[in-house]
């Protein structure tokens, strides 16, 4: 078979020569035709010898390296190109990536990175030569899929890995290799920041964690099944205990690659988790909830860390202890009377707590604890009229805490989303009315399931029945009695979805004593009846 030929691009001569000195390119299946030393003499080459690969540098004098891939792009698709570079800034990677280089290797380059680039780049001009695909590699592709589809499978099913009732059927079935007798799971979360998640940068990312990874850890003696599923990569590892044991040896060296690959992208961070070993590979799924909790973890460790799920305390304390009731009406205090400082002090306050019964805590109960804090702020500030949250609703906000690598991190960025959204409310609401209205609202949000009556509200919030009255009709556009009905509604809308309780449980649960009666007024508000809504939601 014909070598493929390469031609080679930096301003330095010597640089040309050291990587055409650092493989055996025959040995590889490959010939270097040419040297340029700038963008334009390249581009001229690229047209008069058509080369498989161009490697090339970022920065040159005249035409640039952006500007070369650019053009080949445009007019020279089939060429392979990887870029070698001392350049980390993002930028450039960013342009390199979209127009479709095969990698992007930094100075000093190792061997075995330009050997894996230029392979990889081998395997595309394969495909493409050889479509239609013979039947021989569509085999070869079915076999990788469905391996993947048994992690993906104990993945979306986290309760029960599949069962293995016949080993060599399930083998076989799988297109397994499964020698030895112990198992471990490894994810890798990758986070990439919005502004800079491209298709073309996801894309990169993906297929340099999933080389990286398997490139460090495989062996004649271990089976590696990979799958994705967003934004981690989990690779379920077999072998006996000895060959896990080495892999686990090499994860330093995946951290310490994948930390290159951050000098290229900047804006990424990772973290990597595994599980304990397992003797059982029915014990897989709990390998998969033992790389969750290393990955929670993080908001304790830090970003772009190995975490092993050995080395997480046990949870001594429940979210309970820090959100307790006196925390709740302190901070909901300060939520009613849009105090932003005061919510600003609950929170400093128990940032502190935290990080004083850090040993005694894990991962999963600080992003409970994030959670509980979101939901309080949002149940608080239901008492105002407020609605024009933009982008920081309760489920995004809730949503972001993957995104934290620290405990003071993750509640600051809540204190100040706070404290902006309370100064929205005020510079909205500054009705003298309102604060007893918020006071009327927030306290029939904390006691619709009891018995409430009218004179026992307006004691609360020390107005007249009568006058409290008018100004809530005013204010809100329902009667008192229309609000808690309301209330009441809303929260067994809630229950009927949630919960498996009958229809007068959940009547009862929410303050209603006849259930007839709740069911008229729960129709009245909703166009259906309990037990229709259910059906139509749960």
């Amino acid at each position: 078979m014909a070598r493929r030929k390469v031609i080679i691009v930096d301003d330095e001569q010597h640089i040309c020569r050291l990587i055409e000195a650092l493989i055996d390119w025959e040995a590889q299946g490959l010939e270097v035709i040419g040297f340029a030393h700038d963008g334009s003499s390249a581009f001229q080459m690229c047209q008069e010898l058509s080369p498989d690969f161009l490697i090339t540098d970022i920065q040159m004098p005249g035409l640039s390296g952006i500007d070369l891939i650019k053009k080949l792009y445009d007019k020279c698709p089939e060429i392979k190109v990887i870029i070698i570079t001392g350049y980390s800034q993002f930028p450039y990677a960013h342009q390199a990536l979209r127009y479709g280089v095969v990698d992007y290797l930094l100075k000093p380059i190792q061997k075995e990175e330009l050997v894996h680039a230029l392979q990889k780049g081998m395997e595309l001009i394969d495909r493409e030569i050889a479509l239609p695909l013979e039947k021989e590699s569509l085999a070869l592709k079915s076999m990788r899929e469905i391996k993947a589809n048994l992690l993906t499978l104990i993945l979306q099913d986290a309760e029960q890995a599949p069962k293995v009732h016949n080993r060599s059927r399930f083998i076989e079935e799988y297109h397994l290799k499964f020698q030895g007798e112990a198992w471990q799971l490894l994810q890798v979360e990758f986070i990439l920041s919005n502004e800079e998640n491209s298709a073309s940068v996801q894309d990169f990312l993906k297929d340099k964690i999933k080389d990286i990874v398997v490139g460090e850890l495989k062996g004649d003696h271990i089976e590696i099944v990979t799958a994705l599923s967003g934004n981690s990569f989990f690779f379920l590892l077999n072998g006996d205990r000895d060959s896990l044991e080495q892999a686990r040896i090499q994860l330093n060296q995946v951290k310490n690659k994948l930390l290159v690959v951050n000098d290229i992208l900047q804006k990424i961070n990772f973290t990597i988790g595994i599980s304990s070993v397992c003797g059982d590979f029915s014990e897989i799924s709990g390998c998969v909830q033992e790389c969750h909790a290393c990955i929670h973890y993080k908001i304790m460790k830090g970003k772009n860390k190995i975490i092993k799920y050995g080395d997480i305390p046990a949870a001594e304390l429940e979210s309970s202890y820090f959100i307790n009731d006196n925390f709740r009406k302190q901070f909901l205090k300060g939520v009613v009377d849009a105090d932003g400082e005061a919510v600003a002090a609950e929170i400093n306050e128990l940032v502190t707590f935290l990080y004083r019964f850090s040993g005694k805590i894990d991962g999963n109960i600080v992003l409970e604890i994030y959670q509980m804090l979101v939901r309080l702020f949002f149940k608080g500030i239901q008492t105002f009229s407020f609605t024009d949250f933009k982008e920081f609703t309760q489920d995004n906000l809730i949503s972001q805490k993957e995104y934290f690598y620290s405990i003071s991190g993750a509640f600051t960025y809540l204190s100040e989303i706070f404290q902006m959204l309370l100064k929205r409310c005020c510079e909205e609401k500054e009705d003298q009315n309102t604060q007893p209205i918020r006071e009327t609202q927030l306290y029939i949000e904390e006691h619709y399931m009891e018995p409430v009556k009218l004179e026992e509200i307006a004691r609360h919030v020390g107005l007249n029945e009568t006058y409290l009255s008018s100004i809530f009709k005013k204010q809100v556009g329902k009667s008192l009695i229309d609000y808690l009905t309301y209330t009441r509604v809303q929260h067994a809308k809630e229950l009927l979805i949630n919960r498996n309780k009958s229809v007068n449980e959940i009547a009862e649960e929410v303050g209603f004593n006849d259930a007839k009666y709740f069911t008229k007024r729960f129709k009245k508000y909703t166009g259906v009846s309990p037990n229709e809504y259910r059906k139509l939601f749960a």
